[in-house]
């Protein structure tokens, strides 16, 4: 099957670490979207729902640790942003257990929600967090903010 989005090198933030994170959750929406278009069994459905579920739920914790830690000037907005995302994949678990499916059009909002978020807000903290640090590892960028060193 056809995923419904691939990674693309304008994705990047340089950042090793989180790409590759966006790289797991861009997975993750395509294997929902193809046990959505595959007509795989609920049961497989839900499984594939809350692993995006929790899997988003800790790459957010992850990323807002490190704004935090860089005291990025928009932290409050880009919480509110993950908090959205967050609230629909737990709407659309909810229709799933409720109503035994996924809708087409929460995985294009989901598609469409990472890859904006991705281009927009994660690029305006990454281009921030080069000017804190000199690391261009997420890691390093973490540790040198948190260590204090510039």
């Amino acid at each position: 099957m056809e995923n419904i989005v691939a990674w693309q090198d304008a994705y990047s933030l340089e950042m090793p670490e989180i790409d590759a994170q966006h790289k797991v959750l861009l997975d993750l929406i395509n294997q929902v979207w193809n046990a959505v278009v595959g007509r795989v069994s609920i049961e497989k459905q839900i499984e594939l729902i809350e692993k995006l579920e929790h899997y988003t739920l800790s790459h957010f914790a992850a990323e807002e640790t490190f704004l935090r830690t860089i005291q990025y000037p928009e932290f409050d907005e880009h919480k509110k942003a993950h908090e959205i995302f967050v609230q629909r994949i737990a709407a659309e678990k909810a229709n799933l257990l409720a109503n035994g499916h996924l809708t087409l059009d929460m995985l294009h909002f989901l598609k469409d929600w990472l890859i904006n978020h991705i281009l927009g807000t994660d690029k305006k903290y990454a281009q921030f967090s080069q000017g804190k640090t000199s690391s261009s590892s997420f890691v390093g960028r973490f540790f040198s903010a948190l260590l204090g060193k510039r």
